[in-house]
């Protein structure tokens, strides 16, 4: 198994931050770090975490797996790409587009995971005829899981990408809360909170009740005409 080297990682942010034509400070901003930080990213004395690889391959127009060697997807942290879960699947609750409806409502989809060698593979699935909608991989620490996804086909007329957080910082054994990006069929950006849970629960009316935009994230929005989504305080 190739070793992780932090300069050749370091090298590969500079080079796509060039060739689209960026600078270090367009980095920081949208990092909301100094612009020192960026340089040690790049010479390699300091490894980003996964939300600022994150946040930087969305601004390089790359995916992770850019930034890495060959197929290895890990080894930032020794679980990088391990399923910390215990199991194959997660079931996802959010207030969702029904397209047999035609409308929004409470709805439940299961997040299926796959763990290989050096990967773990995720499929967003929906729970009633299990269909695939979007696959792709996970990207973690001990506090926050990604599931970086894409549902583009060679006979599929439609490309998006999409991102699904979670907040394991309190264990995986409860209810996690985090977030849902992605885009709806028009290409427009979606944005909203989830539940995600090993069990197979009931959708609550209280369960979507927290899901709406609590009084901080609002005033957030409304000063900052941005939305940070509130996931860690529970």
């Amino acid at each position: 198994m190739s070793e992780f080297n932090s300069k050749d990682f370091g090298e590969r942010i500079k080079n796509y931050r060039i060739k689209r034509g960026l600078s270090q400070e367009n980095i920081a901003t949208s990092l909301g770090k100094s612009k020192a930080i960026v340089s040690r990213y790049e010479k390699g004395e300091v490894i980003p975490d996964a939300k600022d690889v994150s946040i930087i391959c969305e601004e390089l127009g790359i995916y992770e797996a850019d930034l890495y060697e060959n197929d290895t997807i890990r080894t930032m942290q020794h679980n990088k790409s391990k399923n910390p879960f215990g199991t194959d699947k997660l079931y996802v609750y959010f207030n969702a587009y029904n397209f047999r409806t035609k409308k929004f409502a409470p709805d439940k989809y299961i997040l299926e995971l796959e763990q290989k060698q050096n990967i773990c593979k995720a499929k967003f699935v929906d729970y009633h005829d299990k269909r695939i909608y979007s696959e792709g991989y996970l990207i973690c620490n001990d506090e926050i899981v990604f599931a970086v996804m894409e549902n583009y086909k060679p006979t599929s007329s439609r490309v998006d990408v999409a991102v699904v957080e979670i907040n394991i910082c309190n264990g995986t054994d409860g209810l996690m809360l985090g977030g849902y990006f992605g885009t709806n069929a028009k290409c427009e950006p979606s944005l909203r909170k989830c539940y995600f849970s090993k069990k197979n629960v009931n959708f609550t009316n209280e369960m979507f009740e927290q899901l709406k935009l609590n009084e901080n994230e609002q005033e957030i929005l409304n000063n900052q005409n941005a939305l940070y989504l509130d996931i860690f305080n529970i």
